[in-house]
């Protein structure tokens, strides 16, 4: 499983990666039940609201091919913008 956990936190950073190339990306398992945290800061996160950013993230997930099964692993996403880590 830990195999099958690793390559799919590379697909998740890889998927995100296209639409955030110099931005700092981060999937790694949580340690309870094999979950997935998924972090994510960018300036394109400037001014948008915590459900926009939410949905963005999510809808990039989709449309890069995550089964439901894939996308019920990650529980938790965590985007910021870079105004978020400077307050």
């Amino acid at each position: 499983m830990a195999r099958q956990s690793d390559d799919l936190c590379r697909r998740i950073e890889s998927i995100l990666r296209d639409r955030f190339p110099d931005d700092t990306i981060d999937a790694s398992l949580s340690g309870i039940r094999d979950n997935i945290h998924v972090l994510v800061v960018s300036r394109t996160f400037d001014d948008l609201s915590e459900t926009q950013k939410q949905e963005r993230l999510w809808e990039l997930l989709r449309a890069g091919g995550l089964s439901e099964a894939d996308l019920n692993r990650i529980s938790l996403i965590l985007p910021l913008s870079v105004q978020e880590l400077q307050r």
